[in-house]
């Protein structure tokens, strides 16, 4: 029990005991004195009782000795709350509160050292009844020395905490769902500012696309035209030749041929003539390949709001490649393999640059490893799996490490430096593949050696589900 004064001081003065005292032997006296001082200590003690007992605090005392630490006292709401009855409590180990009760702690030696240090430890344990319920614990114990300066009990305060820890637990769950809302609200909002750039800049090069269309058609036709007259004068050379050569013998005659033979010469005109065909066919080749072009960027940045629509997937692959072209050309060859495909139920302008990243990235990552087009190398595959539409695209770049392969769609998240990407090309592209169309993006990478991604959209469009 708690003693209230020290053991060698009486307590004394006691009114009702003194004038009684007074009428007794001295012995007598010295004796009725103690049995005062006893009740008054008992008295004193239970109000303590009580009042530790009316404590909603848990509240211990542990005494230290040979055996590691005793419960010396403990007021009624340890007992109640751990199950355990107080009387059978005392004397014993603290270890009979729970084994849970010392889960966090460094062991007891550990812990008793700390004690001896002067230090107060703060603990909260997660403690098992004798009927299997748990409650948590927090507690803190703090030591008391004797008059030598040695460690002889300890002092713990606690209370349950499980009330606390659950509404803590729900508050985290509260913020960690508010955040992960910001996070999607500011995510949706880059998309959308990304979208409406892309859109403007698709009616831009919309815009210039049939602002070289036009041009361009006349020079074709104008090349065109050149080659057909062109053609049309060099009969006529021939002709021309095969007539003064018809002409009879004459020094007149002579001197004519003479004359045609030296501009001939001086104006090289057979090796003209063996060359500007050539030069028509590659200048007409040119305009082609720019028609190509022209062609190509209307398809690939006409904005199409969010309709889905049947599109041809395989189509839309080399439209995105000949757009992508000057990234790749000087870095990389690109090999394709490109099955029958149906029409895939999609939005065809948001899958382009799904693409477009996708192709972009293999071409960086091959850049990053110091490789060239006789080394680099860009594939591209697709194939009918069950009711989905299967695109792969790989490379033999530098590869992404482990640690980040779980982080690529993650929003912000870059390894490039700064100007050569924002972190949002790959969460775009799971948002536009997933989200927005029902599919799925899957990556696998080896450091050094590349990356492939495997992109799966559902043939019948978002809602239609996709089976490997």
């Amino acid at each position: 029990m708690i003693a209230g004064k020290q053991a060698n001081e009486p307590v004394r003065g006691t009114p009702e005991v003194e004038p009684l005292v007074q009428q007794l032997s001295p012995l007598e006296a010295e004796a009725a004195r103690l049995r005062a001082d006893n009740a008054t200590l008992r008295a004193r003690l239970a109000l303590l009782d009580q009042a530790l007992d009316a404590m909603p605090t848990h509240f211990l005392i542990a005494s230290y000795g040979a055996g590691g630490p005793t419960i010396t006292y403990c007021n009624k709401v340890v007992a109640d709350h751990h199950g355990i009855c107080r009387e059978e409590l005392l004397g014993q180990s603290v270890g009979i509160l729970s084994g849970a009760m010392d889960r966090n702690s460094n062991g007891p030696a550990v812990d008793a050292a700390a004690l001896r240090a002067g230090k107060t430890l703060h603990y909260e344990n997660e403690v098992t009844r004798r009927d299997g319920s748990t409650f948590w614990l927090g507690r803190s114990i703090r030591p008391l020395f004797g008059g030598t300066g040695v460690m002889t009990h300890s002092v713990s305060l606690g209370a349950d905490i499980t009330a606390k820890r659950e509404e803590m637990r729900k508050k985290q769950e509260l913020q960690d769902k508010l955040v992960a809302e910001m996070r999607e609200r500011e995510r949706m909002a880059i998309e959308l500012q990304l979208a409406q750039k892309l859109e403007s800049v698709g009616r831009l090069a919309a815009g210039v696309a049939h602002e070289i269309n036009t041009p361009i058609q006349y020079v074709g036709d104008g090349v065109y035209f050149l080659r057909g007259a062109y053609e049309d004068i060099s009969q006529l050379l021939d002709g021309w030749r095969k007539a003064i050569e018809e002409l009879p013998d004459s020094a007149e005659h002579a001197a004519l041929r003479l004359r045609i033979a030296e501009l001939t010469d001086k104006f090289d005109v057979d090796f003209l003539r063996a060359e500007v065909p050539n030069a028509f066919q590659r200048t007409l080749e040119g305009v082609e390949r720019v028609t190509n072009i022209v062609k190509a960027m209307k398809e690939f940045a006409h904005p199409d709001a969010s309709e889905h629509h049947g599109a041809d997937l395989n189509h839309a692959l080399e439209t995105t490649l000949l757009v992508a072209s000057n990234e790749y050309k000087y870095v990389a060859k690109v090999s394709t393999d490109f099955a029958q495909l149906p029409e895939v139920i999609c939005n065809i302008g948001e899958l382009n640059q799904v693409f477009l990243n996708l192709i972009v990235n293999a071409a960086q990552a091959i850049q990053d490893a110091a490789r060239d087009t006789s080394t680099g190398e860009i594939k591209i595959s697709t194939a009918v799996e069950g009711d989905a539409a299967v695109i792969r695209i790989s490379d033999n770049g530098c590869g992404i490490s482990a640690e980040n392969l779980s982080k690529v769609y993650d929003p912000f998240f870059t390894t490039k430096e700064v100007g050569r990407g924002t972190g949002q090309g790959l969460a775009i592209t799971h948002s536009i593949l997933v989200d927005k169309h029902g599919g799925d993006i899957s990556v696998s990478s080896q450091v050094g050696v590349g990356t492939e991604f495997t992109l799966r959209l559902p043939i019948g469009g978002r809602g239609a589900g996709t089976h490997s």
